[in-house]
């Protein structure tokens, strides 16, 4: 006998939900089992709609009353008995939603305590739960804070740092949509020579004006709008002190 089969059992005794027919089974705990058949078998019917929904209306038992009204009413299975009964966490096959951060550990919570476990004792330590967390960005601020001590508070300097584990560029998503310029000009040629490299736009084109050239054009004085926004260019380029 296997050492992880001398653990407890989750025992279901004459299972009638929904197709299933008193079915009666026994599934050793802290072993990975799996539950296959053809498609109508009654595989959901067995794991969702009688082991994890009991388990789940006996934590919902475990609430005040308050609470109790504001959560689904939930009923018993059709079932004679269920025994060896342990918090379960059901991931159903329904879509988890857009968003690209959320994945199974995000969604059963078990990612917290993974992260718990490593700040614990990941070597080296590079800090708390949320450095291990692609959804906790790093912060760091400094500033003034007033404390009152007394009757005269006084303003003490003071700085406050916070590691994440979200990376800058991609933000937690794990890929980066961005825009290839190179896709789109040729930086060695002029637009005369068809620098642009956007289908349908082609040097000569309806949608493309030559550039005259620069001996024959007539130079005009800037107006005033033009040396307002020259003057303001080159002030922000000024280096700073």
């Amino acid at each position: 006998m296997h050492p992880a089969d001398s653990h407890d059992a989750i025992t279901v005794s004459g299972a009638r939900v929904n197709n299933l027919d008193s079915v009666s089974l026994s599934l050793p705990k802290r072993r990975l089992t799996v539950v296959t058949g053809v498609s109508g078998s009654g595989k959901s019917s067995l794991v969702f709609g009688t082991i994890a929904a009991e388990s789940q209306r006996l934590i919902n038992e475990t609430y005040s009353a308050f609470l109790q009204g504001l959560m689904p009413n939930l009923d018993r299975p059709d079932v004679d008995a269920l025994g060896g009964l342990t918090t379960a966490i059901a991931v159903d096959q329904e879509p988890m939603g857009a968003n690209p951060r959320s994945t199974v550990g995000t969604a059963t919570d078990a990612l917290a305590y993974l992260r718990v476990l490593y700040s614990r004792l990941a070597k080296p330590h590079i800090g708390g739960p949320g450095a291990y967390s692609f959804n906790v960005a790093s912060v760091s601020a400094a500033g003034a804070m007033t404390v009152k001590r007394g009757d005269a508070p006084r303003a003490t300097k003071t700085t406050y740092t916070r590691t994440g584990g979200m990376c800058p560029r991609c933000e937690g998503m794990g890929s980066v949509t961005d825009l290839d310029l190179a896709e789109l000009f040729d930086e060695t040629r002029s637009l005369n020579d068809g620098a642009l490299t956007v289908p349908g736009y082609t040097a000569g084109g309806w949608n493309h004006r030559p550039t005259p050239n620069r001996a024959s054009s007539t130079r005009t004085a800037p107006s005033a709008t033009t040396r307002t926004a020259s003057a303001t260019t080159s002030c922000t380029r000024r280096p700073r002190g």
